[in-house]
């Protein structure tokens, strides 16, 4: 069954592989074109209640400011994994989109399953702006959307997992907000002190059914999830040490809570949780949805060692399969990526932008005094690594397993055990 499996696996992969370099994988003779001008279509992934009126915005204000190239925004419903299966069907049918937002997380799928071409080739071939991606985007940035040595796209949407807390539970506890845990050492005994002062959990960290948060828990002490030889190695010392921390403020010191992640989150809006372990896409939903003032910290530190979080979020790939169309499909991103559109993407969602220098711009100031949790997310930037992206078709499934093993060592399994089993697991799917 699993050797017939595997055939019928190769067979699809080949079909794939057929029409990548058959139809879309070909270069179009002429792009398209209206009004005598280049069209390229903009494929994303965001609603008009979150995200679609900032890129229609964008989008105009391209349109209006020449007259050469027409931008067409195309939204995809069902987040990342309705774009990527749309954008299988478009590449099938030899067609295929000019830009592509695509999530961190399916970059290697991407990178081995469609074709592109490198933002670092169009700028190296372009008439001016030679050094645009160099000159304005920090290198632990640009990784994010990077494979080896190819620069697949460039990052746009960035989240990274940010430590908001309670003042009042705080100080109910005896605990100064103004100084909050920078350790986490420091995060489990703050989080004693909250329930054993209070009656209220001292903790939570966001469970959706992914390894995201938890990969910022266990790569700050030194663990590694996936090697360079693509081979799962999560089962380390370094991660049990940081999974038994995490297990013992909920199984030992009754601080942690283990919940659901759309629970979890809501008992902090309610004041039942005195930190959370949360994305900072959700800055805007957490102030406005709390009982107190909200404050914030970036992750912590496992004593001296370095912090490495995960970010989440989506980078922007050139999948416009002739000349004229790449061309005029990097006019448009370059100008998207303009401070004054990323300040307003950043305000009116939450994601962080893949630009520092944005942080300097009026409007980020203004929010950022608004909303202290914001500065909080920029200064996590040079924190920030890939979100481990999976081989193949088996990231969706690796996600599962890990969050699989979380729940299980929150309920009381041993951590080495539980990993092991989910390591060896994955390496058989990887083979």
């Amino acid at each position: 069954m699993k050797k017939a499996f595997k055939v019928l696996c190769m067979l699809v992969s080949m079909l794939m592989l057929a029409a990548l370099t058959g139809c879309g994988g070909s270069e179009k003779k002429e792009a398209g074109k209206e009004g005598g001008k280049t069209v390229i279509t903009f494929w994303h992934v965001y609603t008009k209640n979150f995200g679609a009126p900032v890129i229609k915005q964008m989008v105009d204000d391209f349109n209006k400011s020449q007259d050469k190239i027409l931008v067409k925004e195309v939204y995809n419903p069902d987040m990342y994994p309705g774009l990527m299966k749309n954008l299988q069907a478009d590449v099938a049918s030899g067609k295929s989109p000019s830009i592509a937002m695509i999530g961190y997380n399916y970059l290697k799928y991407f990178d081995q399953n469609f074709k592109y071409v490198s933002p670092l080739d169009l700028e190296k071939n372009a008439d001016k702006d030679k050094d645009f991606v160099e000159k304005n985007f920090l290198p632990n940035v640009l990784s994010l959307a990077k494979v080896g040595d190819k620069q697949v796209g460039l990052p746009f949407s960035i989240s990274a997992p940010i430590l908001y807390y309670n003042p009042d539970l705080f100080k109910a506890a005896g605990l100064d907000p103004n100084k909050p845990p920078r350790t986490w050492a420091e995060v489990r005994e703050y989080a004693k002190a909250i329930h054993d002062r209070t009656g209220s959990y001292g903790f939570y960290m966001q469970e959706y059914q992914d390894n995201w948060a938890t990969q910022g828990l266990l790569t700050s002490n030194g663990a590694e999830i996936l090697s360079k030889d693509n081979k799962a190695v999560f089962a380390s010392p370094e991660a049990v040490e940081a999974y038994q921390l995490y297990a013992d403020m909920v199984l030992k010191d009754k601080s942690g809570l283990h919940i659901a992640a759309d629970e979890g989150i809501a008992s902090f809006y309610s004041g039942k949780v005195g930190m959370l372990l949360g994305s900072s896409a959700k800055i805007g939903t957490v102030t406005k949805s709390s009982r107190f003032s909200v404050m914030a910290c970036t992750f912590p530190a496992f004593g001296t060692k370095k912090v490495q979080i995960p970010s989440d979020g989506n980078f922007l790939a050139i999948t416009a399969q002739n000349k004229e169309e790449q061309k005029a499909a990097w006019e448009f991103i370059k100008f998207i990526m303009q401070p004054k559109y990323l300040a307003q993407w950043t305000i009116n969602t939450g994601y962080m932008p893949p630009r520092q220098d944005v942080v300097d711009n009026a409007s980020i100031k203004e929010a950022i005094g608004r909303t202290p949790a914001l500065k909080v997310a920029f200064e996590e930037l040079p924190m920030l690594s890939p979100w481990v992206a999976f081989p193949g078709d088996v990231g969706v499934k690796a996600e599962k397993m890990l969050a699989d093993a979380r729940d299980q060592i929150l309920s009381g399994q041993d951590p080495m055990t539980v990993l092991k089993k989910a390591q060896d697991s994955l390496n058989e799917l990887l083979k």
